[in-house]
């Protein structure tokens, strides 16, 4: 008897290992292949994979680019693929991936499509003509492709009933998820630093709050010279990015930021903080939030969605208005008392554990697919 077949359709590769690892071991457990299809992936994250005899294909996908010659010619290749292989189930996640890998599911009669809204990235952002235009082609892209899927998941409530009130989704094909969750093995609580010092990991986009983060540290900074404030992060080619150069050049001397580049290991990364921030400007649910949760850090995200259900105010962190790096800067100065950034991460990873356990999250996804 053959053993059936899923598989991943997504922008990037190195979310396959960094974000859906344990949720691909789930499938594995079940007696399926496992197949992932990616336009790129690092050479690590890759060998992570073949190392659970996970097949990855390279696709011709472009995530960013709205070109619609391109956009056809992922189709055709991804349809292909599909049909030569015959798998029993398509998951999707991220936004161009879900569009077009549901689509590509239904032309190829799959019997079974998913997809998971990690977020809504910046279809929803400003109002000039260009961007009213891509949100009118980004909805209508979703509304087309959602339809082909048995579920729909999100990783926030805010993300959910702006999907269904737009009518791309209906409610009853819609399931909301506590994020990716995280592994709370591996990532375990770690001795927090006596000095105050402050982590954000992120891709060099100002949508991530960066800016922010940048104008809170000099504030913060100005009052508590002792204070930290530690950047990991890399280029991404987007709309909103930060040069990295000018950060290396100048984020140092006119904030106090201490750019350290790309983080390939984010359990060395976070131990080395007393504090976690993210003030980005929306996310589905940010995982290096629940990294830092899980490994006891006190967190100071955005109050917007996906960011604000991982912080009970004053419970676990500070929930900051979106842009506001003046309220920002007040939390980090309020969390330069380290009994309280023990009170606050001991919280975290209690706040964890009772709602983003990884095997509790994927065992939801897997029963609403019917694979369990």
């Amino acid at each position: 008897m053959n053993n059936k077949k899923i598989v991943f359709i997504c922008g990037g590769g190195d979310s396959l290992v960094r974000f859906r690892l344990e949720f691909i071991k789930r499938f594995l457990e079940q007696s399926y292949e496992v197949y992932a299809y990616a336009p790129e992936i690092r050479d690590e994250f890759l060998e992570e994979l073949l190392k659970l005899n996970v097949k990855f294909e390279k696709i011709s996908f472009q995530r960013k680019n709205l070109n619609p010659v391109n956009t056809f010619k992922s189709i055709i290749d991804i349809t292909q693929k599909l049909k030569l292989l015959k798998p029993d189930v398509v998951f999707s996640y991220t936004h161009k991936s879900v569009v077009i890998g549901s689509i590509c599911a239904y032309l190829a009669k799959v019997k079974s499509s998913y997809s998971l809204i990690t977020g809504t990235g910046h279809i929803f952002d400003g109002d000039t003509l260009k961007q009213r235009i891509q949100r009118i082609i980004g909805i209508l892209g979703f509304k087309i492709a959602l339809r082909f899927n048995q579920k729909v998941f999100f990783q926030n409530p805010d993300d959910l009933k702006l999907f269904v009130r737009l009518k791309v989704v209906s409610s009853q094909r819609s399931v909301l998820v506590n994020g990716s969750g995280v592994n709370l093995e591996l990532f375990s609580v770690k001795p927090l630093p006596e000095e105050p010092i402050f982590l954000c990991l992120s891709r060099l986009i100002k949508s991530k709050g960066l800016i922010e983060y940048a104008k809170a540290a000099a504030i913060t900074k100005k009052k508590f010279p002792s204070a930290k404030f530690l950047l990991y992060g890399f280029p991404d080619d987007h709309y909103d990015s930060i040069d990295e150069q000018e950060i290396i050049d100048n984020w140092h001397s006119d904030f106090g930021i201490e750019y350290l580049g790309f983080s390939g290991n984010p359990i060395d990364t976070i131990s080395k903080c007393s504090v976690y921030v993210l003030l980005s400007y929306n996310e589905g649910t940010p995982r290096s939030v629940l990294e830092a949760m899980s490994m006891g850090r006190p967190i100071i995200t955005t109050h917007v969605s996906g960011c604000r259900e991982t912080v009970k105010e004053e419970f676990n962190g500070f929930l900051v208005p979106h842009k506001d790096y003046e309220y920002a800067a007040s939390c980090m100065m309020k969390l330069m008392d380290p009994e309280l950034r023990s009170k606050m991460g001991k919280a975290s990873r209690i706040y964890c554990e009772q709602k983003y356990n990884v095997h509790e999250v994927n065992s939801i996804l897997l029963k609403e697919m019917e694979i369990i």
